[in-house]
């Protein structure tokens, strides 16, 4: 069958819908949604008379004792659950390259992985998880006829509510449509640290409701902590901010090309698309269903009016150097990175301070 999208399965999973085909395999960029869905599989698998069995291939090793697992299950078990992680360090193949099969060699090992696939029947199950972004293309293209491939990509803005729903519901908890969003407004794309966030919320709900717990843990939380603190500060009304919460991301880690590619260039590209349609005279509902976020979001009233306040010719200025600034850095153009995102921001941020203040 065709690749799945995450949100697609783990919603079809929690509705008992989902086709669970005797080989399952997990890729894509995006590790928390990796190890979520594994874990997700994992449980839904989980029953009596079957044994779970975990193994790791790594740059030396082989699928052997795997297809043995799946081929001869237990003696106290009628199905074996096969749990494989492909380590990233185990180089992937080119598929558009002869290689020999050589008795031993990795081109021999993913072929008799490509037969195995092709055989596979329930009640036994293989489930592959590649640690590096995607699988070689033989192994992932038998596993298209034969099961199911999930594709773990960086979630659209528009799904981030769902996100947090279904999170929540996977945990036993019931939130509302303001609480989903709060959670999307303020982790983005960080699906691990709003999976936290909701763990504590169940952890609290005895004596709790979810929604306040989620409500008051978004308020009393730490300025510059999370991943789109950097982006919201571009719009907010203090825009000499976003320079120091640069400053404090790399000092704490983040890397400067991730801050532009993840953060900045969105945030940018939201305040034009809202500058342009404002001086074609759109109004917050227009300007919602294009940059994909809710007409009552208070973050959409801060964009639309810092979008108003910087202008489009500053914005479209800024921008276009930003991207040129990204295509600079993954070029190895660029030594001091931090400098130069400071640089870019700077004179669009300081002009900003300065009308604010006169």
């Amino acid at each position: 069958m065709p690749s799945e999208n995450t949100l697609a399965f783990l919603s079809q999973l929690e509705a008992s819908k989902a086709l669970m085909p005797a080989v399952i395999l997990i890729a894509g960029p995006q590790l928390f949604l990796k190890e979520y869905t594994l874990d997700a599989c994992r449980e839904a698998l989980r029953g009596p008379g079957r044994e779970s069995q975990s193994f790791q291939v790594g740059s030396g090793g082989d699928f052997g004792a795997v297809l043995e697992a799946i081929a001869a299950p237990g003696l106290f078990s009628a199905a074996t659950i096969a749990i494989c992680r492909i380590l990233r360090a185990r180089a992937v193949t080119d598929d558009d390259v002869e290689v020999p099969e050589t008795r031993g060699s990795r081109g021999s090992d993913d072929a008799r992985l490509a037969r195995a696939i092709e055989l596979a029947k329930a009640p036994s199950h293989l489930i592959l998880l590649y640690e590096r972004d995607s699988a070689p293309a033989k192994v992932q293209r038998q596993v298209e006829k034969a099961g199911l491939v999930i594709v773990c990509n960086k979630p659209f803005e528009s799904q981030l509510p769902q996100y947090a729903t279904l999170f929540a519901r996977r945990l036993g908890l019931k939130i509302n449509y303001l609480s989903a969003e709060t959670l999307a407004e303020r982790y983005g794309t960080n699906l691990a640290a709003m999976h936290n966030a909701l763990v504590l919320a169940a952890i609290a709900a005895a004596r709790e409701k979810p929604d306040d717990f989620l409500r008051s843990a978004a308020g009393a939380a730490d300025l510059g902590g999370d991943l789109f603190q950097i982006s919201e500060s571009l719009s907010g009304d203090l825009p000499l901010l976003a320079l120091a919460m640069i400053d404090r991301a790399v000092a704490v880690g983040r890397d400067p090309t991730e801050l532009l590619a993840v953060e900045i260039i969105p945030a940018l590209r939201r305040l034009l698309i809202a500058a342009v349609l404002g001086m074609q005279g759109q109004g917050p509902a227009e300007i919602a269903m294009e940059i994909s976020m809710s007409p009552r979001s208070p973050r959409l009233t801060a964009i639309t009016n810092a979008a108003r306040r910087l202008g489009l010719r500053r914005l479209a200025r800024v921008y276009r150097e930003a991207i040129e600034l990204d295509a600079n850095f993954k070029n190895g153009m660029v030594k001091e990175r931090e400098q130069a995102l400071s640089g870019l921001l700077a004179p669009l941020l300081l002009d900003d301070s300065r009308a604010a203040r006169s």
